[in-house]
């Protein structure tokens, strides 16, 4: 009994330290605006470079130029889905990778993640919901296997 009571309140020191540590990175109101100004200007900029750069890595790999959407009688189909589905997968990678590393620069410079990143709290109420939730999910499969294995030996 005693342990669990040493771990409760490990577990409540620790997110007293948490709180702590977040109420002391102060906030600003121009923090909104910074982010968003960082946000879209390295996503513009990474999504840029990263269709340019399967431009140029289909124009090396291929020998051909990159192929155009509406140009049916020079363009194979295939072609056009194959350079689609590479760059989109470039831009969608490139785009990830710079917004995590502008958070990461926003939490080194402030002390803190941008409000737009932070994670929301879970209510209690939610949780007792979730775990209500589950319990109708688990008690449903137990009856359909039941009837199943009823249906099953017949």
């Amino acid at each position: 009994m005693a342990s669990k009571d040493s771990k409760k309140a490990t577990k409540a020191l620790g997110r007293a330290k948490a709180e702590a540590q977040e109420a002391a990175a102060p906030r600003t109101p121009l923090g909104g605006p910074v982010w968003k100004i960082l946000s879209v200007g390295t996503t513009l900029l990474a999504t840029k470079v990263a269709s340019d750069a399967a431009q140029k890595g289909w124009k090396l790999a291929t020998g051909r130029n990159v192929p155009v959407k509406g140009d049916y009688e020079r363009e194979r189909t295939r072609d056009v889905v194959l350079f689609t589905a590479l760059s989109s997968m470039a831009v969608a990678t490139a785009r990830v990778a710079v917004e995590r590393g502008a958070a990461s620069y926003y939490r080194r410079s402030t002390g803190h993640l941008p409000k737009a990143l932070e994670d929301d709290k879970v209510s209690p109420e939610d949780v007792r919901a979730h775990r209500k939730l589950e319990r109708r999910k688990a008690r449903a499969a137990y009856r359909l296997q039941k009837a199943i294995n009823r249906a099953g030996t017949r």
